[in-house]
């Protein structure tokens, strides 16, 4: 059955891919007009970037549009096109490019798509697609329809439309590719280690008077065995990015398809009490579970953005969003490391699940003067019907529900295949939130001042499978300021708040208050920095404080509770820089010190005080580029600080070569991973479990510009 849906999939993104190619080309053919200007609509390789090229001048901050980076009164970067095809990778995916921005911290490749944002986790669920939120899934998220992806650090609900997966530490938006004024039709085949293989098309024309209308296509297709030693990938990725813009409109249509069989993935590794020293780390080119245990799921994705101009001064804006995640197939589980010798035991469960969500939202934006100061608002409204779906197999594997093995990590294991079950889940629960948002952004003193209020409040009602109901509300402020001293330098400060959607006390997790519903989470951040853009270089200093409200076990006599009390604390200093170091020297990266501690003072588990990362790429001629990257993470503890896990440093290296194949332009990337092969444990702030460092990979690569 899965290989059946594979073969479809494959076929439809192919088929698809053709048919689209042929009718942009004559449309193409058929329409010899002058190219029009289309601002604001996001074009690969448009000219907003910073020199360089790696992280874009004129960023998108949420639903208030887009803005200069430097008088954007908050952190903001947005990484680039070019970013994300230079340095995401086979294991870690667009989670390892978007850690070259210093607040964020790829947590986890693999299985999921995890980050942490100045030492606060999230996953795929509550990244933006195009500004709307809740559109990806949390697993292998594809990425080849990314055009950037912007990211603001600390807590920004106040400019983004509201999400029911919270986001309490950044915000991540990932920007579809539009067509170009110019066209293209690019076809990619890479070898991505082991034997992995992907091949794909991207091709994108104007049309119309004044190109009016932009089409965008991409498919792509994984299929192989990875570095990993009994991990194998299939996915199969099919995009369409329709938009059209006028002198009074402008909109933009993405519909995504994916179809991903991961089988072997590889997970984190918990430890038992009884391990009272972090165990050597073992081959990071083997798996730590059957190679028989897989995620197999279906992903749809639809995002509709439209604006109107009323008058000279208002405009009002249309967003809707769907998302449809059929897992239907999964059966995994995570190793335990059970003694310092590196036994571990394995809990395998069948537990499919799948959710529908359904996002609308609407609103104004104007324009207005109060003596020389210049207002632009923002008032709207969203809503958001999410339902979920998710149960164990009680009857798998013999009506056991679950598989057990051990194994040891410095030893060959192999444990007899199990059949892949047939399994329908449960319906668990549906929810609708409701919210609101009124921001207004002041500039003055020749918009040398910039000043944003906001102010976002959300319902959130929750029905659970046995009608039981969770209600819960929040209100939360924004408020930030940028002042240009010179063209070179500007300083900033804001205070944002965020609040959870609330969250029920578990049920069958042994709480005398279970089924009670608690307040929603409140999350505070300030910060203050200063932006200095010398020359082809920016540099950015930050200061930052957040507070994130706890919920905590309370023993109350003999009884256990779950109640909300006290909160953590994130607090550090972040130092990010890109630009042209020099004429031929393309540099990204920067670096964050964290300090996280809980309400009674104890470090959080897994949180590394230090990290890095630095990306540059080297042009000695136009035609030859030298990549380079280093990764850095500092030592932590785990387990309530039982476990002292090392430090490392990761170092990527690689070559693009620019030539011509029978006149044809084409380019060859050569990629290796990890290339001192160094095997490491990686920890993931907020959890006493650790990932294994990917193993060294080598990626080749050809871009044929048709």
């Amino acid at each position: 059955m899965s290989m059946l849906k594979n073969k479809k999939a494959l076929s439809m993104s192919v088929l698809c891919a053709i048919a689209s190619v042929g009718f942009v080309v004559s449309a193409s053919a058929a329409e010899q007009t002058m190219h029009g200007n289309l601002d604001e609509v996001v074009v690969e390789g448009s000219a907003d970037v910073l020199p360089g090229g790696m992280a874009k001048e004129v960023v998108t901050i949420g639903m208030t549009g887009k803005q200069d980076i430097m008088s954007a009164p908050m952190t903001v970067s947005e990484i680039s096109n070019k970013t994300i095809e230079k340095f995401a990778t086979p294991n870690g995916g667009i989670s390892d490019a978007l850690s070259l921005d210093p607040s964020v911290r790829a947590d986890r490749g693999g299985t999921y798509t995890d980050i942490s944002i100045r030492g606060i986790y999230q996953s795929g669920h509550s990244y933006y697609v195009n500004g709307i939120p809740g559109l990806l899934c949390q697993e292998n998220i594809p990425y080849y329809w990314a055009d950037s992806v912007s990211i603001i650090s600390g807590p920004s609900l106040g400019l983004n439309a509201t999400p029911l997966s919270e986001a309490a530490a950044g915000t991540v938006n990932i920007q579809s590719k539009a067509a170009s004024a110019e066209g293209n039709a690019n076809l990619k085949v890479a070898y991505r280690g082991g034997s992995s293989m992907q091949e794909a098309i991207d091709v994108g024309r104007r049309f119309g008077e004044n190109d009016r209308y932009g089409i965008r296509i991409t498919a792509s297709n994984i299929n192989g065995d990875t570095a990993i030693d009994g991990e194998n990938l299939e996915q199969q990725a099919f995009s369409i990015n329709l938009d059209q813009k006028t002198d009074k409109s402008k909109s933009n249509l993405l519909i995504v398809y994916d179809h991903t069989d991961h089988k072997g993935g590889p997970g984190a590794f918990s430890f038992d009490t009884a391990v009272t020293s972090l165990p050597d780390v073992p081959d990071a080119g083997k798996i730590y579970k059957p190679d028989w245990s897989y995620n197999e799921y279906d992903n749809w994705i639809a995002a509709l953005n439209h604006e109107q101009k009323l008058t000279d001064n208002l405009n009002v804006y249309f967003n809707a969003g769907y998302h449809r995640e059929d897992w239907y197939g999964y059966v995994d589980g995570n190793p335990k490391i059970t003694n310092n010798n590196g036994d571990f035991s394995i809990n395998m469960t069948n537990y499919p699940l799948n959710l529908t969500k359904k996002i609308v939202g609407t609103g104004l934006k104007g324009s207005f003067n109060l003596g020389t100061v210049e207002n632009e608002y923002l008032v709207g409204v969203d809503k958001t019907w999410y339902t979920y779906a998710l149960s164990n197999n009680a009857a798998w594997n013999g009506g056991l529900g679950k598989w057990t093995g051990t194994g040891n990590l410095y030893q060959a294991n192999h444990w007899p295949s199990l059949p892949r079950p047939s399994y329908d889940p449960a319906h668990n629960q549906d929810a609708q939130m409701t919210g609101w948002h009124v921001v207004d952004t002041l500039k003055a003193l020749d918009d040398k001042l910039v000043v944003t209020l906001g102010l976002h409040g959300h319902k959130v009602k929750k029905v659970m499978k046995d009608n039981s109901h969770q209600d819960s509300d929040a209100i939360c402020p924004t408020f930030a300021a940028s002042y240009k001293v010179s063209d070179a330098v500007t300083v900033y400060a804001d205070h944002t708040e965020s609040f959870g959607t609330g969250s029920m006390v578990s049920l069958g997790k042994g709480y005398a208050n279970e089924g009670q519903m608690l307040d929603p989470a409140k999350t505070k951040q300030n910060e203050i920095g200063v932006k200095v853009k010398t020359g082809d270089f920016m540099n950015t200093f930050t200061a930052f404080k957040i507070t994130q409200a706890n919920n905590i076990d309370k023993k109350v006599g003999s009884l256990k509770y779950l109640v909300q009390d006290g909160e953590q604390e994130n607090k550090g200093f972040e130092w990010a820089f890109t630009g042209q170091l020099a004429k031929k020297w393309d540099l990204i990266g920067g670096a964050m010190y964290l300090d996280a501690k809980d309400y009674k003072g104890n470090k959080i588990n897994g949180a590394s005080k230090w990290s890095g990362t630095v990306g540059a790429i080297y042009h000695p001629t136009e035609e030859l580029s030298f990549i380079g990257r280093m990764t850095y993470l500092s030592s932590t503890s785990i387990n309530n600080g039982v476990l002292d896990v090392p430090s490392y440093a990761k170092y990527d290296l690689g070559a693009s070569y620019k030539t011509k194949l029978n006149n044809t332009p084409v380019t060859f990337d050569l990629m290796c991973y990890n290339v001192a092969g160094k095997d490491y444990w990686s920890a993931r702030s907020g959890s006493s479990s650790l990932c294994l460092g990917a193993p060294r990979t080598v990626v080749f690569s050809a871009n044929f510009e048709l």
